[in-house]
């Protein structure tokens, strides 16, 4: 019996290759069965509209005078019948240039490769998910004015497919030979920059779907590969050959993470839960995880390359792995073996939240489970969960206020918690992350998380708009003492039955303007609100709290935190605007000055409140000393002595007062 002859390295390279085909293929197919109807032909017409550059479609860009143009054109990208049928869909009026397409066609080939990243085609999939791309070029062969004109082109694309179809399309202009260095340039948006350059590498590897042209040479490499044998593997490869050289670009290998950019990474982790929590309490906890192997483990993604190349094991199962999944299982295991439970817990919550698939609403009759909801099902009947708990957590907008809030706390907690074992752990390490980057990134979560005197807290929100109220009642009580106590409650509660309901609240502060205050820049009310006042209370009317609700929401809108310019928080802080509300809590009939309470803002994104006559005194350098001024604003309530009151508080200040009424 003859034996079986080893493979060569070029027939090992050539079914590794044909395994990551068929596993990028599978990852497609997903995406588009997650996507709704109307977004579907998105997927196609934003490669083409790259592709090509007409005056007739998105994203032309016209030559210069000197003669410039922008670079166009995808490398192995071929027009098919599904992208015509989506660009008839689009573009309805342009049939002529589809049906003879030679005619736009390009002839140059300048970017390499389009590859998108991120949750698409996972179970992490929603219908608002952002498409993030990567633009792959060789930068050496364009000028910088090419390159800004490339970058022209695809900001207009970006702006049409949100116009369009309502959905945030990112293009990122990768310059492979910086990405094979890992210089991602700074951390600004959606740019991680130098906090964590190794780290968005891995990411990018982990969740990678190459939609045309070249695809990552990484793929073809096994999982343990060192620098040495990843680059004879490459130069093995031959033009032509199979597999050919052309059809790979070289982003650079990945052995193992760097623990001088774990730290950078977890503040920028904090930083993104601002905005999305649940998806960074798994990002948070995927470091920790990284963390833990440093020494000896590998990142993740290696780890998803090998059940790839190993799909011949289980034939057909290439298709079945899920990156969201895969990740997910690694830090259980790690929390399991840590003895977490109430973490385990959190994040059991977070990633069936994230992934937005509800259980407890059976498949339409004749609809067959996708892959989604059957990885989900199988991980609640693994969890225990029983069918009251995911009803629960399926049905959000029945949940009280507290309920909710709780919720957010627990997130909130688990990645500070995180972050603080971080810390600990690499105290010794040196830091990668670049001086501004980690100033800007740092100022961020000062202002987020950090507690100061007189300072507006902002509310740590697992949610978004499931914590607005369209009305909300505002009630005063006295405490023994003397002192006030006024609390928020979602809903109108008078109309009801005229009792509070205790469930329902929101939120106590010791004046009404600081409830106020904090509703508005907690983004729980705004001018579409309607404000109703217990009228247990004399001097504060309804009419006050909507006239100050205006006026908030006009001057002083919520902060989104992640969304403060970098050059402000590289800039000393100042303050940006002031508002005086004179005589709010007192007797109408008084036509003297007898309260001042004054809010301000400041380019970091703080607001301030503080009570007194003298505080606009104690604030005189930075009103008034200061290029550019701050706005200065004052409102005296509705009455009879308004006018009066107005004209002595002008009087005794100096600065200069726009008047709200």
């Amino acid at each position: 019996m003859a034996t079986q002859q080893p493979l060569s390295v070029q027939q090992n390279l050539t079914i590794r290759l044909l395994r990551v085909l068929r596993y990028n293929k599978a990852r497609i197919e997903r995406a588009l069965t997650l996507m709704p109807e109307k977004h579907k032909p998105l997927f196609h017409v934003l490669p083409f509209l790259v592709h090509v550059n007409h005056e007739a479609l998105p994203g032309y860009i016209a030559p210069l005078s000197s003669g410039e143009s922008v670079p166009f054109g995808i490398n192995n990208y071929s027009f098919r019948p599904d992208i015509e049928k989506a660009l008839l869909r689009c573009f309805p009026a342009e049939n002529h240039l589809f049906s003879d397409i030679k005619q736009i066609w390009p002839r140059q080939r300048a970017i390499e490769s389009l590859v998108l990243m991120g949750s698409v085609g996972t179970i992490a999939q929603t219908d608002d998910s952002d498409f993030d791309f990567w633009v792959c070029i060789e930068g050496h062969r364009f000028s910088e004015t090419e390159l800004s004109l490339l970058q022209q082109k695809l900001t207009a694309i970006e702006k049409w497919a949100e116009h369009t179809f309502g959905i945030e399309v990112h293009f990122f202009l990768s310059e492979i030979d910086k990405v094979k260095e890992n210089d991602f340039g700074i951390a600004e948006g959606e740019s991680a920059g130098s906090a964590q350059a190794l780290f968005l590498k891995a990411e990018f590897y982990n969740t990678n779907i190459v939609v045309a042209g070249k695809a990552p040479f990484w793929w073809l490499t096994p999982e343990k590969t060192s620098e040495k044998q990843y680059q004879a593997i490459y130069n093995s490869l031959e033009k032509g050959g199979s597999p050919d050289l052309d059809w790979f670009m070289d982003l650079g290998h990945l052995e193992k993470l760097d623990a001088s950019e774990l730290f950078g990474a977890a503040i920028w982790q904090l930083g993104k839960a601002m905005d999305s929590p649940f998806k960074s309490v798994l990002k948070m906890a995927k470091l920790e995880v990284y963390l833990a192997n440093i020494t000896h483990g590998q990142p993740l993604c290696n780890l998803l390359k090998k059940h790839v190349h190993r799909g011949v094991e289980a034939p057909g199962r290439v298709t079945d792995i899920d990156p969201y999944a895969l990740m997910f299982d690694e830090l259980v295991t790690h929390y399991k073996a840590n003895g977490q439970p109430e973490d385990i817990e959190i994040l059991q919550q977070c990633l069936y939240l994230k992934c937005a698939c509800p259980l407890s609403q059976p498949p339409f009759e004749g609809e067959k489970a996708n892959f989604k909801r059957r990885i989900l099902a199988s991980y609640a009947r693994q969890w225990g969960w029983s069918r009251k708990q995911i009803h629960h957590l399926d049905n959000q907008q029945d949940w009280t206020f507290s309920e909710r809030v709780q919720l957010s706390r627990r997130v909130h907690s688990f990645l500070l918690k995180c972050y603080r074992r971080i810390s600990k752990e690499l105290s010794d390490h040196q830091q990668a992350m670049d001086e501004k980057d980690m100033t800007v990134l740092g100022r961020r979560l000062s202002t987020y998380y950090a507690k100061k005197e007189d300072k507006i807290e902002f509310l740590r929100r697992a949610f978004d708009e499931s914590l607005y109220c369209e009305k909300i009642t505002i009630a005063m009580r006295q405490l023994k003492n003397g002192d006030e106590v006024w609390s928020a409650y979602a809903g109108d509660l008078l109309s009801k039955s005229g009792i509070i309901d205790e469930a329902q609240k929101i939120s106590q502060a010791p004046s009404a303007i600081a409830l106020m205050v904090w509703l508005v820049s907690s983004k729980i009310i705004d001018t579409r609100s309607k404000v109703y006042l217990d009228y247990n209370y004399g001097e504060v009317s309804e009419l006050d709290l909507n006239d100050l609700l205006k006026h908030l929401c006009k001057h002083f809108p919520p902060v989104r935190v992640s969304s403060l310019p970098r050059n402000d928080l590289l800039a000393p802080e100042r303050i940006t605007a002031c508002f005086s509300i004179v005589n709010f809590p007192t007797l109408r009939q008084k036509a003297t000055v007898e309260d001042v309470a004054v809010i301000y803002k400041t380019s970091w994104g703080e607001t301030f409140l503080k009570f007194g006559n003298d505080v606009l005194d104690t604030l005189w350098y930075d009103l008034q000393e200061v290029s550019p001024k701050p706005s200065c604003y004052v409102m005296v309530p509705r009455g009879n002595q308004q006018s009066r009151i107005l004209g002595e508080f002008l009087e005794s200040n100096e600065l200069n007062f726009n008047v709200l009424y």
